[in-house]
Parts: structure tokens; sequence; C-alpha cells
């Protein structure tokens, strides 16, 4: 069986739009109690303080109850009545659901009679039978470095929603709060506490908001000490931290890399061991490019080997940051790419340097993200290889790798990772990135305030380009 969705009276996302509509009305008269022009407590009250404090009155004091916190006011007025179209949204969503699901032959139930499970049949549902509400868009603005910043690493933010559920929203995971995210270098190496690259940052969004605050959402309301993802540090499990072993090339046999296997080209032919042209360490990795060679290495992960011991989580989300330069024979022609692939080098997911951007006479902090599939190859690789060949006498040097998960502010939010380049970050270096929340999807919106979509991380298919077949329009 499936739920009803719309018809006038019996649809759940119908019951959903008449009890958002109710709270849209609660939500305006809110504002209007303290902000509408003529109308409004606010200047109706200012009017008596203004006689109270006329030259020819000095009592003043009686307008404090009045006059103080206006939030306070607007939450009150609502608080009651949110508090009740909530619980009957949650009783709608839960037995719609249960009721749903004992009507099927056989009869089954939810797991659990509570808004997650409900929740998940729901979502579960809309991607069986195609439907979608609208999405909203999210922007990740440019990564703004401080100006006295020491250090040359940088920060990546992603929207980016998985591949299993919630594919649909693309790039722009629809319940990610508007803010600026705030990074600040709290503690350094040269404490010697810390491996160079590790350093350890205060990060800090917007403060969040109760959905029963007329100011809801606010931000992500994120606080936490993260540590940068070093490329010295391997072997990460948690969120944040390098997986990969000897990923600043610093231990060669033979020129080989050690825990990295040399997949096309050759050890001291096309690939060497670098140490005068370094970004960190002693050396680096040198691809001698010949203009045809599809110059490739990999290291494998989860290995029980010479690879690294940590593998790759089905649809996480990660963050790669490479440092790496050219030098010799101008090159006309040449692409990297770099991602996660078998040994075949078919890849699940990379992103690609172009020749251009390649400096020639420094190392440059390149970044990127992506999702590891689904139904990863076993076994996988990461990956580093040249898919266009270089032009013939070009050397690439590549050092100082880092490859992590990136870091949740929450299930429903974005994601980052600390990243750092060829010179340390020192205490106080800062960094601030602005997400934006364009709020298209009115139900979405309203779903998330009622059931709190952004904390759970369970997501309703959506339309980002204004063909959802549930539409906005059913909040009346």
């Amino acid at each position: 069986m499936t739920v009803v969705w719309t018809t006038s009276g019996q649809g759940i996302f119908a019951r959903f739009g008449k009890l958002f509509g109710a709270l849209s009305r609660m939500v305006a008269f809110q504002d209007d109690i303290v902000d509408a022009s003529g109308t409004s407590v606010q200047e109706a009250l200012q009017e008596y303080i203004n006689s109270i404090g006329s030259t020819a009155n000095t009592d003043i004091q009686y307008t404090n109850e009045l006059s103080k916190d206006v939030h306070q006011l607007k939450n009150q007025i609502g608080s009651d009545f949110f508090q009740r179209v909530r619980r009957v949204a949650h009783v709608t969503l839960i037995e719609m659901m249960e009721a749903d699901l004992q009507s099927e032959t056989p009869p089954s139930n939810l797991p659990r009679k509570n808004v997650t499970e409900a929740l998940y049949e729901l979502r579960d549902q809309m991607i069986a039978n195609s439907k979608t509400l609208d999405g909203s868009v999210i922007t990740i603005g440019s990564t703004a470095a401080g100006g006295s910043n020491v250090g040359n690493g940088t920060v990546i933010v992603s929207a980016e929603a998985d591949n299993g559920k919630h594919s649909t929203h693309g790039e722009s995971i629809g319940t990610c709060r508007t803010e600026t995210l705030r990074f600040r270098c709290v503690q350094d190496a040269r404490s010697r506490k810390l491996a160079k690259g590790a350093e350890i940052f205060e990060v800090r969004g917007a403060a969040q908001y109760d959905a029963a605050d007329h100011r809801w959402p606010g931000g992500s309301g994120f606080v936490g000490n993260v540590t940068a993802a070093s490329p010295i540090l391997g072997d990460g499990k948690v969120q944040g931290r390098n997986i990969l072993r000897n990923s600043s090339f610093e231990t060669f046999t033979s020129n080989t890399p050690k825990n990295w296997i040399v997949r096309t080209g050759s050890a001291g032919s096309t690939v060497y061991k670098e140490s005068s042209t370094v970004a960190l360490g002693s050396s680096a990795l040198k691809m001698a490019s010949d203009g045809s060679t599809l110059i490739c290495i990999q290291q494998e992960l989860g290995s029980f080997g010479s690879g690294a011991g940590v593998g790759v989580k089905p649809d996480a989300l990660y963050g790669v940051g490479i440092l790496a330069r050219k030098s010799g024979t101008t090159s006309s022609a040449g692409v990297l790419k770099i991602g996660l692939a078998n040994a075949s080098k078919s890849y699940d997911n990379n992103f690609t340097i172009a020749h251009g951007t390649l400096s020639d006479s420094a190392y440059g902090l390149h970044t990127g993200s992506f999702r590891a599939a689904v139904d990863i190859a076993d076994p996988i690789y990461f990956t580093i290889e040249q898919s266009t060949a270089f032009t013939n006498g070009t050397n690439v040097f590549i050092d100082g790798i880092v490859f992590a998960e990136m870091i949740d502010t929450a299930p429903g939010g974005v994601k980052f990772l600390i990243i750092p380049g060829p010179t340390a970050f020192n205490i106080e270096d800062t960094f601030t990135v602005d997400v934006t929340n364009g709020g298209q999807g009115l139900m979405l919106s309203y779903m998330d305030r009622m059931f709190d979509l952004y904390g759970k991380g369970i997501l309703p298919p959506v339309h980002l380009a204004g063909s959802e077949n549930i539409a906005d329009s059913l909040i009346a």
C-alpha cells in the first residue's frame, strides 16, 4: 500500500499543508504584533512610553515590563499554539504511516511508533512513488582567509547530499543553515605537542534557535575544537583525520614510495623520489612526463598488507588536499585525476587538476571533495593519475596529500575539512565561510521545523528545478 499524498482532506501533505498554513498565520501575527506599521503593539507601547516620559511626567519606570525583551514577547505569544500544532503534526505523521502499513497484505507496522521511524517510512514511500517537494538551493561562499594569516592552508565546506536516499538534493542538502562558519587556530605546532599540519582550530557556527522560537532556525549552533587533517598523520579512523599512509612521501624503496603501487609507468623511469623540490619534510614524488605515459600511483585502502589500514565508508563524503607543482618543459597538455578507483583505474568518484593551474615556481594547495560510491569496489585504491599525459619533459611534483572524511556540523547540515598548506598554521590564523539557504522549499522548511529533519538527517526527496509534484501551495 501507499499513503495518500495530496487528496483534499485525506492526503498526508494536504493535512500538513493546513497545519503549516495555520502556523504561518501565527508567525505573521508574531511579526505584526511588534513590527506592523500603524497597528503593532510596539507602536502603541511607544506612544505610551512617550507620554509617560514627557517633561510633565517622570514615571518612565512604569514602562519596563512593556519595553524589555521583544523576542520573549513574540515567543510567549506563539509558544502554546506552536506546541499544539507540532503535536498534531507528529500524531498525523505517525498514525497515517502506521495505518498505511497495517493495511498491507499481510499487515505490518512501524518498527517503533515514533517520528523517526515514521519519517523513514514516508521518505522511502516518496522515493518509491517518485514524489518530490520543492528543494532549497544552498550556496557555499568562497573561503576567506584572515589578512594576517601565517599558514597557507584552507578550509573546504560542502552541502553535497548522499547518493543513497537523498540524491535528489544534489549539492544542496535542503536543511543546511544560513550562517557564517568561523575557524580560528587556537593551538599550533610550536607548542611541540602537535604535528605540523595538525593544528587545532576553534570552529563556530551561528546561534541555533529552538523550533518554538520565532527566530528559528538560526545557524547550526556548531561549536568545537577541530584538528586540521595533517598529511604527516595517517590511518585516520575518525572524521577529519587523514587516512593515507606515507602521504608526504618521506619513505621510498628504489624510487617507489612505500605503501604505494606504481600502476602505470615505472619507478626510476617515470616515477622518482625527489629530494630537492619538496614542500614538506625531505622528499616528494616526481612524475617525469614523457608525453604519452598515463603515469599512475595507487594506495590500497582497508589493506592488511602494504596500503592504508583504514578503508572508506560507502557513500561517505571525503575531502582531498594535494600539494603539487611542475617544472622543466612548459606544459601544453596534462590533467591530474585524483579519486577512488579499482586496479583497472575505473573510478567511483574523482576530481581533476588541469596543467595550467600548476605553478612552475612553487607548490600550490589543490583541493576537492567527493563521495565514495554506495557499492564500493573491492579492493579500492586512492588514485593519482595523469589522465591526460603531461607534455614530454614536464616534471610534476606531488607532496603532502590529505584524504579524510569530512566533518559534520549536523546530520542535515554542511560538512567541512581543515587542510594545511606548505606553511604551517599559527595561532590566530582565521577563516570564514558563508553558507546561505535560499529557502525556496517551503514545505521542506516547515517539515524541518516540525520534525527536526536537520537533526535527524532524514530528508524527503526534492526537485531543485521547479518540477516538484507536491506543491508548496498546499500550505494555506
